[in-house]
């Protein structure tokens, strides 16, 4: 099940990140603090499950500007209303979340210590079946990265003496799909068939233009040096002809719609790899 929960708050002073950080990181330790208020082993074991596929992602501070979206990386101003978006793929994460956030004392929460107020707070659930809706009728799509992504490659044992994960910050299709369908056949049903994955296998999702691609880093603890490394930007793909099968088409469109609601590769939980589709016209 996917529950989407929609904040709607308002800041009463500047809220403003750590140098070379990221509002999204700010996002995080609001959920795992209103969690610990609520039930502090739930929010321990979902803490400590780090290299697992959470079952939370976040899109963080963000507004409707001239009717495009623009999100408050670093810092949000003083008396601005911003909205947020988190995204639950587990029954009862989504369930002690939104108890969490109605128990918020007079509604206020606490960012980077400065004080927001919640002015709304809504719940949907959506509907899995919309998203086995089949849109590559003619075989393309674009995807807009709109926070930093990345996604992590593990170096198996067989190679090396010691596992190492290293990071890819590049709009690579088959580490993207491998991570969405690891993502569905996680907390979703009906789980998807591992012939997907050898199909992934043979490079049947083509990159056939990039724009606007940057990196970009954010630390998460800038005194201990920790940060993370992602690209934004524009990517468009098309299903190569001789690879091109029906099923597989529709369950690269079914994770495509999953991708908007739980983000991409790595570091979602503080809104990392947040997507935009895009389909041609007509």
């Amino acid at each position: 099940m996917i529950t989407q929960v929609d904040v709607q708050l308002e800041t009463q002073q500047e809220v403003k990140t750590q140098q070379q950080s990221y509002t999204g990181y700010l996002i995080r330790g609001l959920i795992y603090s209103a969690l610990r208020a609520i039930d502090p082993r739930y929010a321990e074991r979902l803490h400590s499950e780090k290299g697992l596929l959470a079952p939370v992602s976040v899109k963080p501070p963000h507004t409707l500007a001239h009717g495009k979206i623009k999100i408050y990386l670093q810092k949000v101003p003083a008396n601005t209303t911003f909205s947020v978006q988190i995204t639950a793929l587990d029954q009862q994460l989504a369930e002690l979340l939104c108890k969490a956030l109605i128990n918020q004392q007079e509604n206020i929460i606490e960012l980077a210590q400065a004080k927001a107020k919640i002015i709304s707070l809504a719940v949907k659930q959506v509907d899995l079946k919309r998203l086995q809706q089949n849109n590559l009728n003619d075989r393309k799509f674009a995807i807009r990265f709109l926070t930093p992504t990345f996604f992590r490659v593990r170096i198996p044992k067989t190679i090396r003496s010691t596992e190492r994960v290293r990071v890819l910050p590049l709009p690579d299709p088959i580490r993207m799909f491998t991570n969405l369908c690891n993502i569905w056949n996680v907390y979703l049903k009906p789980r998807i068939k591992k012939d997907y994955l050898e199909w992934l296998q043979q490079y049947p999702i083509l990159i056939s233009r990039l724009k606007d691609i940057k990196t970009h880093r954010y630390y998460e603890h800038p005194v201990k040096g920790v940060f993370a490394v992602g690209f934004t930007g524009i990517a468009y793909y098309a299903l190569a002809e001789d690879a091109y099968d029906k099923y597989m088409a529709r369950t690269t469109c079914q994770l495509l719609k999953l991708a908007e609601y739980s983000n991409v590769g790595g570091n979602r939980t503080a809104g990392f790899g947040w997507v935009e589709i895009r389909y041609p016209r007509g």
